[in-house]
C-alpha cells in the first residue's frame, strides 16, 4: 500500500533474538528490505540479510536487494552509508557514556526527521549521530531524546549555555 501511495517506507532491522529464531527473522526481513527506501541496521542485523562481510561489504549488499539508502549503526565508530550509491562515513560524537539503551532508535529518529525535512545527506547523517550520543547520555530508553534546541548543544565550546 506505500508503494501505491507513494509513501516513504523505512525499516530498523533491530534484530532481537529472544523475539525469533535468525532464520525466520532472515526470511521475513529480506522481503521488508526489498521493498524499503532506507534501512537502518548495525552489521550483525545486516547480515541477517546479506551474506557476511567487512561493513562496506555488508552496506553495498543491502544497497544491492533495493533500497536507495542504507545506514549502518557502529556506535562508537558513528555510521557508515550508501545512499543514493554515494558512500558516506560518518564519525560518532564522544560523549560520556550513562546508558546505550535507546542510542539506536533516537539515532533513526534523528536521521529520519532530517530526511523528511529535506536535508541532505551530510545533515541527515550529523543529527543521527548526535541524536544517538544524546541519548547515551542519560539512563533510560526515550529520556534522553533530543530536541532540536538540544542538538546544537552538544559539542559547543562555551559550558555555559543561556
Amino acid at each position: 500500500m506505500a508503494r501505491e501511495n507513494d509513501t516513504r517506507v523505512s525499516l530498523d532491522l533491530n534484530y532481537r533474538s529472544s523475539l525469533w529464531s535468525r532464520e525466520d527473522a532472515t526470511a521475513t526481513l529480506d522481503h521488508l528490505v526489498r521493498r524499503a527506501d532506507v534501512v537502518f541496521a548495525g552489521p550483525e542485523e545486516a547480515s541477517l540479510v546479506v551474506p557476511d562481510g567487512s561493513v562496506e561489504e555488508l552496506a553495498e549488499a543491502v544497497a544491492e536487494l533495493g533500497p536507495r539508502q542504507v545506514v549502518l549503526k557502529l556506535g562508537a565508530e558513528g555510521a557508515y552509508s550508501v545512499i543514493d550509491g554515494e558512500v558516506h562515513k560518518t564519525a560518532a560524537v564522544t560523549v560520556p557514556v550513562m546508558d546505550t539503551v535507546g542510542a539506536g532508535d533516537a539515532f533513526v529518529a534523528g536521521y529520519l526527521a532530517e530526511w523528511m525535512a529535506g536535508a541532505p545527506a551530510e545533515t541527515r547523517l550529523a543529527t543521527a549521530v548526535t541524536a544517538g550520543a544524546f541519548a547515551c547520555t542519560t539512563l533510560g530508553d526515550w529520556e534522553g531524546l533530543p530536541t532540536r534546541a538540544d542538538l546544537e548543544t552538544l559539542g559547543a565550546s562555551d559550558a555555559v549555555h543561556r
